[in-house]
Formats: C-alpha cells, sequence, structure tokens
C-alpha cells in the first residue's frame, strides 16, 4: 500500500525515532521500519497515477497552511496484528484538511484501490510506534514501560508527502511544504 502523510515536525521526527530504537532494544520489535518515517497517514491506496499524483499534490499544498495538532496518550488497535500507537486530536484544522484531500482525491481519478478505513468518518488520525511484530505478550511489556510518560505534545504540520511501497521497501517519494503558518 501506498499513502498520503504528513511527516512529522523535526523535533517529533527525532522523538519518534527515538522512541522505536528504544523499543527495538528493550524489547526487540522492529515491525514499524517497514515504514522507516515518522508520520501520519491521511489516505492509503493499492495504488495512485504517479504521473499525475505530484501535480496534485504540489497543487494541494499550496492551498493550506500549516496548522497544528495535539497528541494525547497511547492507544491500540486491536486484532491478531495488533498496532500500538500515538492518536491525534482531532481539531477543526485537521479535519477540514483531510475531508478535502479525500474529496479532491477521489475526484482526481489518480486513485485505485483506496482504503476505506481512512475515510473522513472512520479515519482515527495516529502515530504507529508499533506493529508486525508486536503480540499480547510484549504489549504487557511495553504499554508499562511507556505508561508514565508524556505523550501530549503540538505538532507542527508543515508538509504533505507520498510513501510509495516499491515491492521490496517503502520510500518517501515527493514531499510538499504547506504554504505559510498559521496558529490554530
Amino acid at each position: 500500500m501506498h499513502g498520503i502523510v504528513s511527516l512529522l515536525d523535526e523535533t517529533y521526527y527525532r522523538v519518534i525515532e527515538e522512541l522505536w530504537a528504544e523499543l527495538q532494544g528493550e524489547f526487540g520489535v522492529q515491525g514499524v521500519y517497514v515504514t522507516p518515517y515518522p508520520h501520519f497517514s491521511y489516505h492509503i491506496a493499492q495504488d495512485y497515477q504517479l504521473s499525475n499524483l505530484k501535480a496534485f499534490l504540489h497543487d494541494f499544498a499550496a492551498q493550506y497552511s500549516c496548522f497544528y495538532v495535539r497528541t494525547t496518550g497511547l492507544a491500540l488497535f486491536t486484532g491478531e496484528r495488533p498496532v500500538l500507537y500515538i492518536p491525534l486530536v482531532r481539531n477543526h484544522c485537521l479535519s477540514k484538511f483531510h475531508r478535502a484531500l479525500w474529496r479532491a482525491l477521489q475526484l482526481s481519478g489518480i486513485v485505485s484501490g483506496g482504503s476505506e478505513l481512512y475515510h473522513p468518518n472512520q479515519w482515527i488520525p495516529h502515530i504507529t510506534i508499533g506493529f508486525g511484530d508486536i503480540d499480547a505478550h510484549k504489549l504487557s511489556q511495553i504499554v508499562p514501560y511507556l505508561s508514565s510518560r508524556d505523550f501530549a505534545w503540538d505538532l507542527h504540520v508543515n508538509n504533505l508527502a507520498l510513501i510509495y511501497d516499491t515491492g521490496t521497501e517503502q520510500t518517501l517519494c515527493h514531499q510538499e511544504e504547506l504554504k505559510s503558518c498559521v496558529d490554530v
């Protein structure tokens, strides 16, 4: 799957990289390295028409100012392969940006096989900190290990990027900066 994402700002990009490394060292988890870019996703799909997507991202990003979003705590997507994550608190700017991006992508005709889990009515924005090689036993160790940490952060959202799955790895294929920043 390919994804349209925002990479985390410089400060929290490093914080998440350090957290991933710490969890790998302490608990041997490294599934997050499949997509080794600290980010949160707006849209994922089986395929995008790359020839048109870069221009689409450029034009879309040029219409929107930077904004801030808050994170809070830890959360879990359950199932056979649980996902441990830091949730983003939806605010007006984030929801408006996501809804506009989703709508524009649907109208563009450049998406094939988009995931409904990222539809604005279902989307749970998050920063993944563990998945793929996390099970109930590891979770029972990791959650208490992290439970006293402060995950209430103010993230500066200033970009729109494409993470592309080549079939052997996921790469940062393209990135566009949002226009000038405003306080939210």
